[in-house]
Formats: structure tokens, sequence, C-alpha cells
């Protein structure tokens, strides 16, 4: 097996020659023996190397047909942060990644309110509308306005880490209690949103967002574990 750091340093070749050779997501990778006369070690930290990349979603392997280059998701981060913000003695670290998420989707927004699809407000108003309703929907229709949002945006990489961040947190969400306000006040948050998009105010926008995430500081304020002041 190799060393850790020499284990490391294979992985970061084998990235390396992904990027080289501008293979795609799906494109078959070089085989075991091109890739160790490519790099020069051995069979068996090649095979070692790819285990970490598979971890990683750089590398996908199919039993039966090959080594292909995966889609590189978010999944292995998604791992890293569900443990870092669950962590005792991180506490702050919840926080932390609603800040980070609120920073994204403030700057995304301000964006968006500079240039967007006429089409983007219907499909804004549709998911408040549904967000007036209690229920499992409620939740998807606030996940799916700040997706358009984060697709409206047209930074993929921003759109997939604020879905990320999304999605921790709400696996998380039991440690920080349930929310402190109504359907109807959510809706109306939302609604501030889509108003100032409406105006093509960025500015206006950008606060909009900003307020928006007031009812998630007030639940993440006392932290997992215990009470650690206001973000």
């Amino acid at each position: 097996m190799a060393r850790p750091q020499r284990g490391a340093e294979i992985t970061r070749q084998i990235i390396d020659l992904i990027v080289e050779r501008e293979l795609p997501p799906g494109a078959p990778m070089p085989t075991e023996l091109s890739l160790m006369n490519d790099i020069g070690v051995s069979r068996t930290s090649i095979r070692e190397a790819i285990k970490a990349l598979q971890a990683l979603g750089i590398v996908e392997v199919r039993h039966g047909h090959g080594t292909f280059v995966g889609s590189g998701g978010p999944e292995a981060l998604q791992t890293w942060l569900m443990f870092r913000t669950r962590t005792r003695g991180d506490v702050g670290r919840l926080r932390d990644l609603l800040e980070l998420r609120e920073m994204i989707e403030t700057e995304l927004t301000r964006r968006v309110a500079t240039k967007h699809r006429p089409e983007l407000i219907g499909e804004l108003e549709a998911c408040v509308a549904r967000m007036r309703r209690k229920g499992p929907d409620s939740a998807a229709a606030d996940r799916e306005f700040h997706d358009l949002l984060g697709a409206e945006s047209g930074f993929a990489l921003a759109r997939e880490l604020t879905g990320l961040f999304w999605d921790v947190y709400r696996a998380t969400e039991a440690e920080v209690g349930g929310p402190v306000s109504s359907p109807a006040s959510t809706a109306k948050r939302h609604q501030r949103i889509v108003d100032a998009l409406v105006q093509g105010d960025p500015d206006a926008a950008a606060e909009a967002m900003h307020r928006h995430f007031d009812e998630v500081r007030k639940r993440a304020k006392a932290g997992p574990y215990g009470a650690v002041g206001a973000p």
C-alpha cells in the first residue's frame, strides 16, 4: 500500500492527467497499465489511488465495464460537512455554514435582479404560493425557489454549493429546533425577494435575501449543543 503522502501525490497526478487530456465525465479512464507507465508506480499504488478518487466521485468504477471519469458530485463534501457541523466542540460551524450560504445567495440574488428571464418571476411566484400551504411540499417549494435563483445566476458551482448547504442544514435541522415562523411568514419573506426582482433593484433584492435568513439565524443562534451567542 502506498504511504499516505505518496498516495495523495499519485491521486493528484491522476487528476492532472484527466485535466490535461480533457477527459469529460463518462469518458473511459486510461488502463491501469497505462497509468502505471505514465506515473511510474506499482499497480497496487494505482488501485489505491483509484479507490480514493472513487470515494470523491472523480472516477466511477463500473464492475464488468471498466473505470470512467466521474461527475465529481458534492457527495463526498456533503459527508465531510455533515461531520463538521455536528461534531461537539464545533458548535459555531453550523452558523458558519448558514452565513456562507447567505453570502453566496445574497450576491447571486443581486446579480439576478439586474438580468433575468421574464418567465422567472412567474416560476418564483408559483413557489411562493406553494410555501403558504403547510406540508412537505412547502419545504420543497422553498428549495426550488433558491435553486431557481441559483440557476438563473449562471454560476453552476455556486448553485451546487448552495444546494449542498441546504441539504446539510436540513439533515441537521432537528438539532436547532423547528421553524419559528408560519408558512405565511416564510412566504412573505420570499415574496419580498420577488418584488425586488420585479423592480430590478439589486440592493433591495440583496437586502430581501439577507432578511430572509433572519428566521434561520434565530434557530441557529443557540447552536446544536448550547448557546453560543448571535451570529
